[in-house]
C-alpha cells in the first residue's frame, strides 16, 4: 500500500472500520505479512484521528531498543514526551515519566517485583495522560515485543483505545495476546483495480497493459502486495527497463525475467538458509523446477543436502514454493527466482550440478530418466556435450507438449549432443522448424548465432540464412555483419533482409523466391510455389502496401508459420486485425508498443499511427486523435489514408457538407498519389455522407471523380471498389462486395481457412513429393528421422490409429512392407535438394 495525495491507494474499508469502531473492548490488532502496508495503514489512521480533534499517542516499536527492554516501556516514554504538547495532562503526568523512566532497566526488568512495580508505575501514567478523553495508542510492531499482552495491559486498564499492528504469526507460532479479547484486521493483498492503481502511482504515469500483465506474472500470488509490487517497480526504474513514451510507461526488453528483490515477505526466510535457500529457489523458478530426492544434489556434502531440504520444507509451508501433481517443486513468485539470479546464482550450473548428481548416483533409468533429462537440458551449454545423451532427451522430449517452451529446450540439447553425428543436420531442421511454428524469434536468433559457429555443410548454411532473415525481420534488428561473414554464398536469401530493412515493397513473390525453396525442404507443411492459402488476392496486396509481413508469411510459408506474439512486426499486425475487428482498446494497446520499439520502419508507423487515430476518432476521443495525427508528416506515403482518417470526426458527428468539402480538397492536394488504400476508404466514407445529404450533384460528382482516380491508379481489383461507391451513393448494396469486405476483411485471414491441400499430380510419376499429400509428406519425413508411430502422431498431431492408416498407404505407393523399406525408397525424395 502506498500514500497518494488525497487518501490510501487501497485500504480504504479497513482505515474506515478501524476509525468509526468505538465498541471495542480489546485492542484492535491490523495483521499482515511484511510489507502489506500496516505502518502506512496506522499513520494514516494517526492523521485521520487528529484531524478529528481526538487525542493520540503514536509510538513505532520497531525503533531500536534495548534487549532487556521486553515491554518496549523505553519507545513508549519517548513518544509522549515528543508528543507531550498534544495532551490535556495531569499536572503530575511529569512525575510519573521520571519515576517510570528511572524503574525501567535492565535490573528492574531481571527482578519480578520490580516488573510488577514498573508496570504498575505505567497504569498510573496513562490515567494522567488524558484528563479529557480516552487516548487512542497506535501501536507499530507489537510484534516486536517479548510479551505483547503484558505491555499493552497499563494503557487498556487506564480505558484508553489500543491500535497495534503485527505481523501475522506463522502457522504453529504462538497467540501473541493469549486469546485476549480483541478485534483483529487481516491486511489481505490489494485488489486487482487496487494494485493497478499502485501501479501507475509508483511509476507515476498510466501503464501500458503489457507493462501490467508482465509484473503480475513476476510477482504471482505477490500481485497486490505493496512492498512487493514497489521494490519490482523501483527495480525497473533503477534499470532503466521502464521507459514513458507520450505519457505511457512500457517495458524495454519485454520477454526478459523481471526480478522481485528484497521487500517482500519471503525474504528473512530465504536469507536465514543462506546460499542453499537461495538455490533452491531459482531451481524451482526455472521450467523443470525439481524433485524432492533431488535436493541432496545440489551441492556434493550431504550437510547442505540436510540444509537444503529444510529450506524446501519452510518455503512451501510459507507459500513461496508449492508441490505439482508430478512431484516437482515449483517457485510461485518468478520475480523472486529472477532476483536469485540478478544476485550472481546461474541456474544452468545448478541444474548441471543436479545431472551430474544423478549421473554418479546411477538414477538414469526408469522415472529417474526423464527428471535426467530435464536437467541435462536445463544445463544447456554448460553441460559438456555427450552423444549418449541424445537417446534419453528424446525419450523425455516425446512427452512433452508439442509447442512448449520446455520442448524447445529439449530440441536445442538434442542438437548440441548430437555433436558431429550424421544426423545434426536433421535436428537443426527439426529445431528451426519448432521455433518457427513457436513463434520464438528470440531463440531463433540465439541458435543461429550458435549453430553458424560450428562450421556448418552448405545445405545447413542455407537454412541458418533463411533463419537469420526471419528473425531479423521479426525483431526489427538487420542481419549483424557476423552472421554475413559466416553465410558467404547465401546471399540471395540474406537480401530479401536488406531490401525489407531498405523499405522496399515485399510481395508474397518475394517470398516465395527468397525463402520458399528451402523452407520447403524444413516444412512438410510449406505449399509448392503457386499454391499459397486461400487468402482474397487484395488481402495481401493491401498486407504489402502497409509493410505487414504476417499475413504474407502465413499465405506463403504454410501451417507451420504462427503469427508472432512479440516484436514490431507482431505488434503491428495487432494494430491491422484489432481496428478490422473493431476491438479499439485492442488496437490501441498494439500502436502504444509499437511506438515502444526504436526500430520501425516509418510507414509502419505511420500506418499504425494513423489506424490508432481513426480509432481516438470511433471512441470521441478527440484530444488523443489529435495527438496520434500530430505524429504523422504532412508528406507522408499515405495521405489520402490520413484524410480519411481526419474527415472521420466531422463524419461521427454528423457534418457531412464538411466531410465531403475535406474530401474534395484532399483529393485534389494528393492527386497524384498512389495510395489507393486510402483512396478506396475515402471516397466509401465520401459516399455514404453524400447519400446521407441526399443531393444528386454531389452523388455524381463523387462516382464520377472515383472513376477518374481508379482508372488512373487503380488496381485489378479496382472495379469492387467502384462499385461499392455506386452503390453506397445510390443507397443500393444488393449484389455488390460489402462494405466490410472492402474496409474491414482487407488482410484479414480467416482463422478457418486451411493450407490448399491439393498437392496431387498425375499418376504414374513416382518418386515426386507432390503425389503425396502434405500429411503423408509429413509421415514420410518423420519415419525416415526414424520417429515412432507415438512420435509422428504427436508432431503430424493425429492419432497413432490414423498415423498406422497413413503407413498401410504409404507402403503401397513405395511398393515396399517395411519401415526401413519406406524409409530407403525414392517415394517423395525431393529432386531440387539445396546446397548440395
Amino acid at each position: 500500500m502506498a500514500r497518494q495525495r488525497g487518501g490510501l491507494v487501497g485500504r480504504k474499508a479497513e482505515l474506515a472500520a478501524i476509525v468509526e469502531d468505538r465498541s471495542a473492548t480489546g485492542p484492535i490488532v491490523v495483521s499482515g505479512l511484511p510489507g502489506s502496508g500496516k505502518s502506512v495503514l496506522l499513520e494514516e489512521v494517526r492523521r485521520t484521528l487528529r484531524e478529528s480533534g481526538a487525542p493520540v499517542l503514536s509510538v513505532s516499536l520497531e525503533a531500536e531498543r534495548p534487549e532487556w527492554d521486553l515491554f518496549g516501556f523505553r519507545p513508549v516514554l519517548a513518544a509522549i514526551r515528543e508528543q507531550y504538547e498534544q495532551f490535556e495532562t495531569d499536572t503530575r503526568l511529569p512525575e510519573s515519566l521520571e519515576r517510570v523512566s528511572g524503574s525501567c532497566t535492565k535490573e528492574a526488568y531481571a527482578d519480578p517485583w520490580s516488573r510488577f512495580c514498573l508496570l504498575h508505575a505505567m497504569s498510573t501514567l496513562f490515567t494522567r495522560l488524558e484528563t479529557t478523553a480516552p487516548v487512542t495508542v497506535v501501536l507499530d510492531g507489537v510484534d516486536h515485543l517479548e510479551d505483547p499482552a503484558l505491555a499493552l495491559a497499563p494503557m487498556h486498564r487506564a480505558g484508553h483505545r489500543i491500535i497495534a499492528s503485527c505481523r501475522t504469526p506463522r502457522t504453529g507460532q504462538p497467540d501473541l495476546f493469549h486469546a485476549e479479547q480483541r478485534r483483529v484486521i487481516e491486511l489481505g493483498p490489494l485488489s486487482s483495480d487496487e494494485a493497478a492503481a499502485l501501479l501507475r502511482r509508483a511509476t507515476g504515469a498510466r501503464v501500458a497493459p503489457a507493462v501490467e500483465l508482465a509484473v503480475q506474472r513476476a510477482l504471482g500470488p505477490l500481485w497486490g502486495h505493496p512492498a512487493a509490487m514497489l521494490s519490482t517497480v523501483n527495480e525497473l526504474l533503477r534499470s532503466e527497463r521502464l521507459e514513458n513514451i507520450d505519457g505511457l510507461v512500457h517495458l524495454r526488453e519485454g520477454k526478459a525475467p523481471i526480478a522481485t528483490p528484497d521487500g517482500h515477505p519471503f525474504s528473512e526466510l530465504i536469507e536465514s538458509f543462506g546460499e542453499i535457500g537461495k538455490r533452491v529457489v531459482l531451481l524451482a523458478a526455472t521450467p523443470p523446477g525439481f524433485l524432492l530426492e533431488e535436493v541432496p544434489h545440489l551441492d556434493g556434502a550431504d550437510q547442505a543436502g540436510k540444509a537444503a531440504g529444510r529450506a524446501v520444507d519452510a518455503l512451501i509451508q510459507a507459500g513461496l514454493l508449492d508441490r505439482d501433481p508430478e512431484g516437482r517443486i515449483r517457485c510461485r513468485v518468478p520475480g523472486v527466482g529472477a532476483a536469485m539470479a540478478d544476485g550472481g546464482l546461474d541456474a544452468q550450473r545448478l541444474h548441471r550440478a543436479v545431472a551430474e548428481g544423478l549421473l554418479n548416483s546411477g538414477k538414469v533409468t526408469g522415472p529417474h530418466g526423464q527428471a535426467l533429462a530435464r536437467h541435462i537440458a536445463a544445463a544447456g551449454s554448460e553441460m559438456p556435450p555427450c552423444a549418449d545423451y541424445v537417446g534419453l532427451l528424446r525419450s523425455s522430449e516425446c512427452a512433452l507438449p508439442a509447442d512448449s517452451a520446455e520442448r524447445t529446450v529439449h530440441l536445442h540439447a538434442i542438437w548440441r549432443h548430437t555433436g558431429l553425428a550424421t544426423d545434426r543436420a536433421g535436428r537443426q531442421t527439426e529445431l528451426f522448424r519448432h521455433l518457427v511454428r513457436t513463434a520464438d524469434y528470440t531463440t531463433l536468433d540465439t541458435f543461429t548465432h550458435e549453430a553458424l559457429a560450428g562450421a556448418p555443410a552448405a545445405g545447413e548454411r542455407a537454412e541458418l540464412a533463411v533463419a537469420a532473415v526471419l528473425s531479423a525481420v521479426h525483431l526489427g534488428n538487420p542481419v549483424s555483419e557476423h552472421v554475413r561473414d559466416k553465410l558467404v554464398g547465401d546471399e540471395a536469401t540474406l537480401e530479401f533482409a536488406d531490401r525489407w530493412f531498405a523499405g522496399h515493397l515485399i510481395t508474397p513473390e518475394d517470398v516465395e523466391l527468397s525463402l520458399l525453396p528451402v523452407w520447403r525442404q524444413v516444412s512438410f507443411a510449406a505449399p509448392s510455389p503457386g499454391r499459397r492459402r486461400k487468402l482474397p488476392d487484395h488481402g495481401l496486396v493491401e498486407a504489402c502496401v502497409v509493410r505487414d509481413l504476417v499475413p504474407v508469411f502465413r499465405a506463403v510459408l504454410g501451417r507451420d508459420y504462427r503469427s508472432p506474439e512479440s516484436g514490431p512486426m507482431a505488434a503491428h499486425h495487432r494494430v491491422r486485425t484489432a481496428h478490422a475487428e473493431g476491438l479499439w482498446a485492442e488496437a490501441l494497446d498494439a500502436a502504444n508498443e509499437l511506438e515502444a520499439y526504436g526500430s520501425v520502419d516509418e510507414l509502419v508507423r505511420e500506418h499504425a499511427r494513423l489506424l490508432a487515430a481513426e480509432v481516438c476518432g470511433r471512441r470521441n476521443e478527440a484530444r488523443r486523435g489529435a495527438g496520434w495525427l500530430a505524429k504523422v508528416p504532412e508528406n507522408g506515403r499515405l495521405p489520402l489514408f490520413r484524410a480519411w482518417v481526419e474527415i472521420g470526426v466531422p463524419q461521427e458527428a454528423g457534418d457531412d457538407r464538411e466531410v465531403v468539402e475535406l474530401g474534395r480538397l484532399a483529393l485534389r492536394a494528393h492527386r497524384d498519389s498512389d495510395d489507393e488504400m486510402g483512396a478506396a476508404r475515402l471516397f466509401l466514407r465520401l459516399a455514404c455522407s453524400a447519400r446521407r445529404m441526399g443531393e444528386s450533384v454531389r452523388h455524381d460528382e463523387i462516382v464520377d471523380a472515383a472513376e477518374k482516380w481508379f482508372a488512373r491508379k487503380g488496381s485489378p481489383h479496382s472495379s469492387e471498389i467502384l462499385a461499392l461507391v455506386r452503390a453506397q451513393v445510390n443507397g443500393d448494396e444488393a449484389g455488390t462486395p460489402s462494405t466490410e469486405r472492402v474496409l474491414v476483411e482487407l488482410g484479414r485471414t480467416p482463422a478457418d481457412l486451411g493450407p490448399e491441400t491439393d498437392r496431387g499430380m498425375a499418376a504414374g510419376k513416382p518418386g515426386r513429393r507432390e503425389q503425396l499429400s502434405e500429411t503423408e509428406i509429413g509421415i514420410l519425413d518423420l519415419v525416415r528421422a526414424g520417429r515412432t508411430n507415438r512420435q509422428i502422431a504427436r508432431v503430424v498431431r493425429i492419432s497413432e490409429k490414423t498415423v498406422e492408416k497413413h503407413l498401410t498407404k504409404l507402403f503401397v505407393k513405395a511398393g515396399c512392407r517395411t519401415r526401413y523399406g519406406l524409409a530407403m525408397s525414392n517415394l517423395g525424395r525431393r529432386s531440387d535438394a539445396i546446397g548440395a
